[in-house]
């Protein structure tokens, strides 16, 4: 009760009056901790339920556990209540848990992802900081900076925005060693300039496109170009709203498949449930049941009573036009031919040899047969079907999809990712390669002098024997488990440039883990900032909520000291 008498007494601010600002800081920490600035915390768990199962909690902890945060020996120290105390407390909180961030760094090399979150129901934007690092144990990180909000979208104030972020966490641009950009959103303009700057500051680095693991909605969304392929998409999800919300559809399909005497494998599915490969599938089952999908869309319009749903049947059947059976078998083929990729790249592992590999018949094929340049005709003659079938839509879409996975794939990322799998743990070190590894640390001149080259080649020699013979290294795919292995056997020091070398690998903010944890935590802060003011507040509560384990690290001394 005391605490929540202190917590409207902080809110109404009846000054002149002072508090405790121990027992001050102790409230916003809690406060924090829950995530009450914005009372769905994700948790599941309504906000009654946090406050009486976890207050009880945090008070004990207060009283009886942690004497070293937040209790003291001597007087009170009392503070006068302004206006902003509660927003002072939460930003020195955030300073302190950036800089909590950097020590558990302890000045070793790592990555950076930047992305600008646009919320248009308020017509504002925010900007997202992430750093990627691998801890003491070996363990790959990923941690949330902080949050700026109404950036510029020029690069310079990026620029200052992402300096301020890494100077205040204590990291130096001389130890970043890969960054990335637009992970949520794709807009790899906005960032340029801040991009070239830091490259300009730091050559060592390696910039990869953070955003491999959204592949496949990426090919789709970028398919729109090409309206009857936008179209097409359109009817798709309708059909698919009228799958979730029609249940007479689903159960009429069923029965029609069943009649036909054919065996029904997988469910109408509707995009949107997985982030991987959805559409395809979608399309593929749309494909092989299409006559039942048509019947049953048929009897929804014409017999179920339920104006929503028949308008729904209505409007998919309006769209079924010759366009629409050609782009649905189209899209199917197109993208089946990344849809593996976009499997692997949702794995906890990359066997870049194999999907960096050109596909046979696939993409590149496609690149040979067709002029990649945009072709012009003359709009005053009339298009035959040839033309609107085979240069209007085919070859529109294919360099559309080429052209996308050359900006994701560059020449340079590919090469980090093709000469780094040469240390993948899967199949006892299988795509092991001594040479392309020793090239791969060439890329590294700073950390990899010619000395240095030449320990490594006797390293990996000896390394890769002793871990094939080593039963605590089998039954690992991950670059990732090699590098929690290593530590906890202690190989991390026995071959230290083969560690290093791993640790540079898994540092470049492209792999699926990165894209999970940081599109996870971009999700939240996007549904937050949706219904939350976009203010410093906001995000730096945001800062605390995300990162609890090093916020609540941070001591009372440490925050009254920024006040």
């Amino acid at each position: 009760m005391q605490m929540m008498l202190l917590w409207r007494s902080l809110r109404k601010v009846p000054s002149p009056k002072k508090v405790d600002i121990d027992r001050a800081v102790d409230l916003m920490r809690f406060v924090f901790r829950e995530g009450m600035p914005f009372l769905d915390n994700g948790s599941g768990r309504c906000f009654a339920e946090r406050m009486i199962v976890d207050m009880p909690g945090f008070m004990v902890n207060m009283m009886f556990q942690d004497p070293g945060i937040s209790q003291r020996s001597g007087p009170p120290r009392m503070w006068t209540i302004t206006p902003t105390l509660d927003k002072d407390i939460a930003h020195a909180f955030a300073k302190e848990t950036r800089k909590g961030i950097g020590s558990e760094l302890q000045g070793d090399f790592y990555g950076i992802y930047v992305d600008v979150i646009y919320i248009p129901s308020k017509f504002m934007s925010c900007m997202v900081l992430f750093a990627r690092y691998i801890n003491g144990k070996g363990d790959v990180v990923e941690r949330l900076l902080g949050i700026v909000p109404e950036p510029s979208a020029h690069g310079s104030s990026l620029e200052v925005a992402v300096g301020s972020m890494l100077s205040e966490a204590g990291l130096s641009l001389s130890k970043l060693r890969g960054q990335g950009y637009g992970l949520f959103g794709y807009r790899d303009e906005i960032f340029t300039e801040l991009k070239t700057s830091i490259t300009n500051k730091n050559a060592l680095e390696y910039y990869v496109h953070p955003c491999v693991c959204q592949l496949h909605s990426s090919l789709v969304c970028s398919s729109h170009g090409q309206f009857d392929v936008y179209q097409l998409f359109q009817t798709v999800d309708a059909l698919s709203n009228l799958i979730q919300d029609c249940p007479q559809f689903t159960e009429k399909v069923c029965a029609l498949i069943q009649e036909g005497g054919v065996n029904r494998d997988n469910d109408l599915k509707k995009p949107g449930e997985t982030r991987w490969g959805s559409y395809y599938e979608a399309l593929v089952n749309f494909a092989t049941y299409f006559d039942p999908s048509c019947e049953a869309l048929f009897f929804v319009r014409d017999v179920v009573k339920n104006n929503d749903q028949s308008y729904l049947a209505y409007k998919v059947l309006e769209g079924l036009s010759y366009d629409f059976a050609f782009g649905l078998l189209l899209m199917q083929d197109v993208l089946s031919i990344t849809n593996e990729l976009s499997l692997a790249l949702d794995g906890k592992y990359v066997d870049a040899g194999n999907l960096y590999g050109a596909p046979p018949g696939g993409e590149e094929a496609a690149a040979e047969k067709f002029d990649p340049r945009p072709r012009l005709r003359d709009e005053a003659t009339t298009m035959t079907n040839l033309d609107h079938y085979q240069v209007d839509f085919f070859e529109k879409v294919i360099n559309i999809h080429l052209n996308e996975l050359d900006r994701r794939f560059s020449e340079q990322s590919s090469a980090l990712f093709l000469l780094s799998s040469c240390l993948s743990p899967r199949n006892s070190f299988q795509a092991f390669d001594k040479e392309k590894l020793i090239g791969y640390a060439r890329l590294y001149p700073s950390e990899f002098s010619d000395t240095a080259i030449a320990a490594l080649d006797l390293q990996l020699a000896a390394f890769i024997t002793d871990v094939r013979s080593d039963a605590r290294f089998r039954e690992m795919n991950a670059l990732s488990d090699l590098s929690v292995k290593m530590v906890e056997t202690g190989k991390n020091t026995a071959y230290p440039q083969v560690y290093l070398l791993l640790k540079l690998a898994l540092i470049l903010p492209a792999t699926p883990a990165t894209a999970k944890t940081a599109s996870s935590a971009l999700k939240f802060i996007d549904s937050t900032m949706m219904k939350e003011p976009c203010n410093q507040w906001t995000s730096d509560c945001l800062l605390l909520f995300l990162e609890r384990d090093i916020f609540e690290r941070v001591t009372n001394d440490a925050v009254i000291a920024l006040l």
